[in-house]
């Protein structure tokens, strides 16, 4: 019976242990880089990550401790090769979610959780942000790691169990042992079970991050979407419906800024393109000239802020005028997406042939289902490009995108709504051309690459007017998200979802102006339709930017939360802790009600098909 125990025990404990050590190397790695984060925080990421820490290394030891219980009548027999194929197995799965969570928290701010899942239908598009020595040295990391961690457990244990016999006193005793792990498994003896907000301790999100446990984050978080309801009903349906009403205004009257209401529609997504690195939005100067010159040409926007913090949610918001609910997409949900409205769709209606052009892959993230769904009838895509240009890790450069573009739209082309979506700005952030920045970190690798963008999307526009059809096209250029770089901004912060939007084209029938008012990614929709015309009303978290009575406000959301901005107000509000982490506003206010009213809507509008 002692020599069963100490497995057991051991086991819980030696997996433990492992955590903190990965806690520490995570500390080691990432905290450097993170501002106001001090050593009694990093002390207290041990303290408060405990219970997690202890709930997944008790999870771990449930099959070592069936395995116990059952050599009660069997004796050590088959145990120790099935102890060496868990352990196995167990030591290369915790490995790699450790290594790719430490190697991923700096691109994506949170820790490891189940959306990586959701990009696993194509390696090539997820594998594409490194290099090949990044993921070379990467697998060779998960395959020490493993194999150390594997070795030291059994020569831990393997004598412990191979010294196992029957013993009818462990047959009684082990069933009571196996449930008393659920005690650890779920956090306590109390009501509630074990929830991530148990590691939150601190005003400083990283410090937050560090406590939480990766491994099981992963679990938690792909099963967390039955706990939905739980989380975003906060009132009764009648009262959110009073609350969400001044919000939902889509403002009256029209600026109009068109000469005419029908003309060609070019939207252009630039991936990342934050307001920081633009100079007309930024401190930064002399990164995006080009970008710069033709906000003088037409209508700056520059007080946009993005939905979210992915290219999957960015589209949702530019073509559909759709939030994101924390740290989801709406991509993820097919059959949902096709209870939803699309701008193309509305287009077609309206006379015209829409397309999307991408020099990637349309088989990532669920590109092409949404955009089918959508309405678009045309794409290009990577498979249409010759294999010497799709020379960039994500597929052709942005040049080349444009180039063909401009190929495929003839002079002559009429009533067109097409869609380029950009990728060179993405991590790894090669580009073809000599950098503009000579360092070779991140953030002069990220201005880089802008700037070879900000250049092509120049050489773009500067074609394109010579084309018949430019005296009748508008063009919006606008980002897909922001991006913490430069200036290391958090998930939450507002600088990070900062991002510009212009209109340019011989559509417009203004020129050098700038509009001042807070508004979302969203309001795009709303916004084109107006000055086409065309209704809008049923896309319900749009607004019309350019209203004589705009309603200014911008709502996004992360991962753990949302943030609500308007001329008077800002507020952010964690799902985790249920509580408003920054604001202006008095506890419980109006506005704070309304803000989670507004989360509680977009939550119900988009699973009703499955709650109604």
């Amino acid at each position: 019976m002692k020599n069963r125990i100490i497995v057991l025990v051991g086991s819980i404990v030696f997996w433990y242990l492992f955590f903190v050590l990965g806690r520490i190397a995570f500390l080691l790695i990432q905290a450097p880089s993170q501002a106001g984060f001090t050593f009694p925080d990093a002390l207290n990421t041990i303290r408060y990550g405990f219970l997690l820490d202890l709930s997944m290394s008790s999870y771990i030891a449930i099959f070592p401790g069936l395995l116990l219980f059952f050599s009660s009548l069997t004796g050590p027999g088959y145990m120790v090769p099935f102890f060496r194929v868990y352990q196995a197995i167990v030591s290369i799965i915790i490995s790699l979610l450790l290594v790719v969570d430490i190697s991923l928290y700096s691109y994506w701010g949170f820790r490891l959780d189940a959306t990586p899942l959701f990009y696993m239908g194509n390696l090539k598009a997820m594998t594409a942000s490194a290099g090949f020595w990044t993921w070379f040295l990467g697998f060779l990391a998960v395959g020490v790691l493993a194999f150390v961690v594997y070795k030291l457990y059994m020569m831990l244990f393997i004598h412990k169990i191979r010294s196992l016999s029957k013993d009818k006193l462990s047959l009684f005793i082990s069933p009571f042992l196996l449930m008393a792990l659920f005690i650890p498994i779920r956090g306590g003896i109390g009501v509630s079970s074990l929830t991530i907000s148990s590691a939150y301790f601190s005003s400083n999100q990283f410090a937050n991050h560090a406590a939480i446990n990766p491994v099981w984050n992963v679990a938690f978080s792909i099963t967390e979407s039955k706990d939905l309801e739980k989380r975003y009903i906060y009132f009764e349906k009648s009262r959110m419906n009073e609350l969400v009403k001044p919000m939902l205004d889509q403002g009256e009257g029209i600026i109009p800024v068109l000469k005419t209401d029908r003309p060609n529609i070019i939207f252009i997504i630039v991936e990342s393109l934050t307001a920081k690195a633009v100079g007309v939005t930024g401190k930064i100067k002399g990164i995006t000239p080009n970008l710069d010159s033709i906000a003088k040409e037409g209508i700056l926007f520059d007080k946009v802020f993005a939905s979210a913090d992915r290219t999957d949610k960015g589209i949702a918001a530019v073509l559909a005028a759709y939030p994101s609910l924390p740290g989801s997409s709406p991509l993820k949900y097919q059959k949902l997406t096709e209870n939803i409205s699309f701008l193309p769709k509305i287009l077609k209606k309206a006379g015209y042939t829409s397309s999307f052009i991408y020099g990637g892959t349309l088989d990532f993230a669920n590109y092409r289902s949404f955009l089918i769904q959508a309405g678009f009838e045309h794409f290009i895509s990577e498979p249409d490009f010759r294999s010497d240009q799709l020379s960039s890790k994500w597929g052709a450069w942005d040049h080349i995108v444009f180039d063909r573009f401009l190929k495929e739209t003839p002079s002559e082309e009429t009533s067109f709504f097409k869609t380029i979506l950009t990728l060179t700005s993405h991590e790894p952030f090669d580009i073809p051309v000599e950098p503009l920045m000579k360092g070779t970190d991140m953030e002069s690798k990220f201005l880089s690459s802008l700037h070879y963008t900000d250049m092509a999307i120049g050489n773009f526009i500067r074609e394109a007017k010579q084309r018949t059809w430019w005296n009748n096209t508008l063009v919006v250029i606008i980002a897909d998200h922001g991006t913490k770089i430069p200036g290391n901004s958090g998930s939450e912060d507002f600088f990070r979802q900062h991002i510009p939007m212009i209109w340019c084209g011989g559509a417009l029938s203004k020129s050098d102006t700038v509009i001042h008012t807070i508004s979302s990614q969203t309001d795009l929709v709303a916004t084109l339709l107006s000055q086409l015309n065309l209704e809008s009303k049923e896309f319900i978290f749009s607004k019309n930017i350019l209203s004589k009575k705009p309603n200014p406000f911008a709502f996004y959301t992360f991962n753990e939360g949302f943030g609500y901005l308007s001329a008077n107000d800002f507020m952010i509000y964690n799902i985790v802790t249920n509580t408003f982490t920054h604001s202006t506003e008095d506890k419980d206010s109006e506005l704070q009600q309304q803000s989670k009213a507004y989360l509680q809507l977009l939550y119900t509008d988009f699973f009703k098909p499955a709650m109604y």
